[in-house]
């Protein structure tokens, strides 16, 4: 029997979810949810022109009656930021899994509180990082676990893309602390969470923040160091202002037996995949750099994780929280002007606008 899937956010990011939920076998949508008939109904139609039969897709404007739904058993959130901790909060209350877009919440608090309560009713709380998914991350995760780059030196994340002052004023929410939540969570968090897995725990991070664009709240440049606790360092550098378009993200990992560098405007390019005693025909390395089907990956573990309890790697709502306490550190370190260690005790991204960070 198929799982019932239940939809809450209807936006653009939700035609990926929904085309990529039509090509499992082990799972159909049996209903959606947004404030918007018109966003529903685009989302409806095109399930129906996968597969899915028109009066089996139930929508809701509002997503309270989603939740009661008989049929959905897991909840995917695909609205804005802010939103995220309130709704997740609810389907678990709900007694459903929820596989929620990254971030999970704003708030230390928020994540923290989230992980408790899908433990302790039994609960899944994934968030989707599916870039982890991509092969070529896949094989360098592979290289790092089995010892063939030897020691890790240091890695660096970069993020260059543009994005518009037209583009904050599509959506209120846009460019604002306590519902966007920043350039680094909303933008970086990926390229963060990569170098993260790659790397390690965070033990420490300096960061500092500019503001070019005005008519928004958030950052749109980010420097940081940060410290892992085996001794790797990590760099971030991040920015939304890249003229006149998007330039692209990187990932560069640097280690005793080999140099990997992934780059590109969907950081698809194998620049430099070279560790010493592997050889990896340039076919294969094409093979890779083609791959398109992380998020399918992704689903697919989730959902096994979900139905069959499988020991399958899958990012929990713990292990999410490492990249947004990451984040979070570096927002600290940019408002205070000091070094800053983690674990943290709390953080909002409300701190930001309220502690006068505007620089």
């Amino acid at each position: 029997m198929k799982l019932g899937i239940g939809i809450i956010g209807c936006g653009r990011i939700t035609e990926k979810h929904a085309a990529t939920l039509s090509r499992l076998g082990s799972a159909r949508v049996v209903a959606i949810s947004d404030i918007s008939v018109e966003r529903m109904e685009i989302i409806h139609q095109q399930l129906t022109e996968a597969g899915h039969t028109a009066s089996e897709v139930a929508m809701y404007p509002d997503y309270a009656d989603l939740l009661v739904h008989p049929e959905v058993k897991v909840i995917v959130i695909a609205t804005s930021s802010g939103h995220h901790a309130d709704m997740a909060g609810d389907a678990l209350i709900a007694g459903k899994h929820v596989i929620i877009e990254k971030p999970l919440a704003l708030t230390l608090e928020d994540s923290r509180l989230l992980s408790k309560l899908a433990s302790k009713r039994g609960l899944n709380l994934l968030v989707c990082h599916q870039m982890r998914y991509r092969l070529p991350m896949l094989r360098i995760k592979n290289y790092i676990d089995s010892g063939l780059l030897g020691e890790l030196y240091y890695g660096v994340a970069s993020l260059e893309i543009s994005r518009s002052p037209e583009y904050f004023r599509q959506a209120a929410w846009r460019g604002t602390w306590d519902q966007d939540g920043g350039m680094l969570l909303n933008q970086g968090i990926h390229l963060i969470d990569l170098l993260l897995w790659f790397l390690g725990d965070v033990e420490g991070a300096y960061g500092e923040l500019q503001k070019v664009q005005e008519g928004k709240e958030i950052e749109d440049v980010a420097l940081a160091v940060l410290s892992f606790r085996n001794g790797t360092k990590g760099l971030v550098e991040a920015n939304t202002i890249t003229r006149p378009g998007n330039f692209g993200y990187s990932i560069r990992l640097f280690a005793e037996k080999g140099t990997l560098i992934i780059s590109g405007t969907q950081l698809e390019q194998i620049e430099r995949f070279e560790v010493n005693g592997v050889h990896v025909e340039e076919e294969e390395l094409r093979q890779l750099e083609a791959d398109r089907d992380e998020q399918l990956r992704m689903y697919e573990a989730y959902l096994d994780r979900i139905q069959n309890g499988s020991e399958g790697m899958v990012v929990d709502s713990v292990e999410a929280t490492k990249a947004i306490e990451a984040i979070f550190a570096i927002y600290r370190s940019a408002l205070e002007g000091r070094r800053v260690a983690l674990p943290l005790a709390e953080f909002s991204t409300e701190i930001m606008g309220a502690g006068g960070w505007q620089r």
